[in-house]
C-alpha cells in the first residue's frame, strides 16, 4: 500500500500544506475537513440578511515573501492590509506589543529578573518533564 498525506483541516495551514505539496509534485495527500466549508476559523458566513459573521479573527502576520505572494496570488484584491502597532503600558512605561519581544524596554534589573525566570523555570522542567498538557 502507498503512504498517504493526511491533512487534518481545511483552514489556512492545512490549505497551505496541501498548496506546497502540490507545488513540490505530491500527489498523494488529502484534505479530511469536519465541516462542509474551508476556512477553518477564517470563514465568513452571509445570514439571510445580508451581514458577514466571521468565525474567528482573520488576521495573518507574516514576513515572509513566499507567504505573501501566495496570498496575494491566491486572494488578489479580496484581502484588506491593515498596518499594526500596539503597546503594553507597564512600570510607567509603553512597551510595543508583542510584550514578550520587547522586554529590553523594561528597567535593567526587570529583564534580569525575567530571565533568571524564564532559567530557572527551564532548569526545574528537566528535573520533572511535563507527560501531557493537562
Amino acid at each position: 500500500m502507498d503512504k498517504k498525506i493526511i491533512i487534518i483541516g481545511a483552514g489556512p495551514a492545512g490549505l497551505g500544506a496541501a498548496y506546497r505539496l502540490n507545488e513540490l509534485g505530491y500527489t498523494n495527500w488529502q484534505i479530511v475537513e469536519k465541516n462542509g466549508y474551508i476556512g477553518g476559523l477564517s470563514a465568513s458566513f452571509k445570514d439571510s440578511q445580508g451581514f458577514t459573521w466571521d468565525v474567528g479573527g482573520h488576521v495573518m502576520f507574516s514576513h515572509y515573501k513566499y507567504f505573501d505572494n501566495l496570498v496575494d496570488k491566491l486572494l488578489g484584491n479580496e484581502y484588506l492590509e491593515h498596518l499594526r502597532e500596539s503597546w503594553i503600558w507597564i512600570m510607567e512605561r509603553f512597551v510595543p506589543y508583542p510584550f514578550k519581544n520587547n522586554i529590553r524596554y523594561l528597567p535593567k534589573e526587570v529583564v534580569y529578573d525575567c530571565v533568571m525566570g524564564l532559567m530557572e523555570a527551564q532548569n526545574n522542567n528537566k528535573n520533572n518533564p511535563t507527560a501531557n498538557f493537562h
